[in-house]
Parts: structure tokens; C-alpha cells; sequence
């Protein structure tokens, strides 16, 4: 701290033998007996190790200076440029979970994402959002200016959006789709089962999962398209309010408050409990 002694937290080397771009936490850094956070660490790939620090309860800060070189000199203490722990960020108002990784919106509309970072899926770009969907090894964000912007794994162009502006978006496995505010649903990435064919007409929702995709029409009536070796696109009938479609089974949000779900059966998946 400035203007105080050294900080030796209990948990504070870092293996030897470590995987590329994951983060490791030293022990609680504490300062006149309270704890005001933990030191991260994590291996670049190019071998430099680069740190941040994570306020107790607050978001992590990464400072200009930060890498410590491939080659130090034994037994000299490197520092960081300075640290400015501000006020608590903002309480979160919605949340995705992806595959391996989360995402979840603060109130003033930051994007904040946490978990597997090994394609970049919890490395969010900077702006202002209005909601987020997190998919397999990436996440889309729609941008308060209805653009929408996706990180992460892009090796099928689930990360590479159209241009325009759009009402809601949805991350799937390998495909991703956006509501515009015409109603219209848009799709792309891959399209090995026909994902990406949207039918025609005016949506209220949208919602992609493993190579199929659902979206909810504005009279209600849930309409699916893709792939269908397990009756994933065989939506029941409506009318419905909400609509969420899983890696083979999907499930709606009628009216009277019922869910009805459709698709792979074999852990009782559609199997919904009754109101």
C-alpha cells in the first residue's frame, strides 16, 4: 500500500508449470486486519507473466505496467504502476451462462464476464450494453445503440455480426441470432442443419441453441428451424410469452403460465413440472 509496508499474502508464487491466459489468485491481501483484495496472475503467451488486482467485491483492475519480463533478475522487486480502488461498481439486472464461462450486465450497462478465457470469451469490448447472451466459447452483447458485438471464438463467424440495429440477440453453440427492431431475425455463423434460415415474418424473441434456432412470432406462436434428429424444431402449439431453446430440447412460456417443452427426453428434460 502507498505509504505502508510490504503485503505478503500466504498464497503468492506462481507454479512453474502453468496453462497459457488463466488466471490464479494469491491469498486475501490484507491491510490493517481487513482484506481489500487478491493479487492475479497469468502466463501470456509470450511467456511474460502479467498481473492485476481484484478489489474485494469489485471488478478486477489492470494497470498500464503490469508484465513482469521473461527474464527478471533474481530477487528484485518489479512494481506495477498505481492502483486506484474506486467506489463499488454497480449491482448486476442480468445474467448468461454460457459453456464454461458467464456474463452479467450491470445497471449503468457494462458487461461484466468471468470463467474459461482460452478464446477470449470473457474479454469483453468496452461500451455501454443493454442485454448479453453468452454462447459456447464466446458472447454477444447488444450495444445501447442497437449494434450488436461479439468476442470469443470465431472460427465459424459466430463472433462477426451483421451491421444495423437490433431489438435482442442470442448466442448459441456454433451460430448466433438478432432480433432487428423490424421483427425480422437474422443468423450467422455456421449452418451445417440450416440454423441460419430464419423464416420470414415478425418475431418478439429469439432464441439459438445447438445448430437450431426458435423464435417467438408476434402472435405467439413459437416457430423453429434446424437441426431435428431429436424433435428440438418441433415447437407445441401456443400461444406462448417466452421462449428458450437448450442444446437438443427447447422449452415456452405459454400464457396461463404452463411450460411446455419439446425434444431430447433422456435425463426427463421436457418433462416440466405443472403450475
Amino acid at each position: 500500500p502507498v505509504g505502508g509496508e510490504w503485503v505478503l499474502p500466504a498464497n503468492r508464487y506462481f507454479p512453474a508449470n502453468v496453462g497459457h491466459q488463466r488466471w490464479l489468485n494469491s491469498g486475501p491481501v490484507e491491510v490493517g486486519g481487513a482484506e481489500i483484495g487478491r493479487i492475479n496472475a497469468r502466463l501470456a503467451d509470450d511467456g511474460r507473466i502479467e498481473f492485476a488486482f481484484t478489489p474485494t467485491d469489485r471488478e478486477r483492475v489492470l494497470t498500464d505496467a503490469r508484465y513482469f519480463p521473461v527474464a527478471p533478475r533474481a530477487d528484485r522487486w518489479l512494481r506495477s504502476t498505481k492502483i486506484t480502488i474506486g467506489p463499488p461498481p454497480p449491482p448486476f439486472i442480468a445474467v448468461s451462462a454460457g459453456d464454461r464461462h458467464t456474463c452479467g450486465l450491470r445497471e449503468r450497462g457494462a458487461i461484466v464476464c468471468w470463467g474459461l478465457n482460452d478464446r477470449g470469451q470473457t474479454d469483453v469490448p468496452a461500451g455501454r450494453f443493454s442485454s448479453v447472451s453468452a454462447g459456447v466459447g464466446y458472447a454477444c452483447g447488444l450495444r445501447e445503440s442497437g449494434v450488436i458485438a461479439c468476442w470469443g471464438v470465431n472460427v465459424s463467424g459466430q463472433s462477426s455480426p451483421p451491421a444495423g440495429r437490433f431489438a435482442a440477440v442470442s448466442a448459441g453453440d456454433t451460430h448466433a441470432c438478432g432480433l432487428r427492431e423490424s421483427g425480422e431475425i437474422v443468423c450467422w455463423g455456421r449452418s451445417g442443419h440450416g440454423e441460419l434460415n430464419a423464416p420470414a415474418g415478425s418475431f418478439s424473441v429469439v432464441s439459438a441453441g445447438a445448430a437450431y434456432t426458435c423464435g417467438l412470432r408476434t402472435g405467439g406462436a413459437i416457430e423453429c428451424w434446424g437441426r431435428n434428429d431429436h424433435g428440438q424444431t418441433a415447437a407445441a402449439a401456443g400461444p406462448f410469452t417466452a421462449i428458450s431453446a437448450g442444446s437438443f430440447h427447447a422449452c415456452g412460456l405459454r400464457e396461463s403460465g404452463e411450460i411446455a417443452c419439446w425434444g431430447l427426453n433422456d435425463e426427463g428434460l421436457v418433462n416440466a413440472p405443472t403450475p
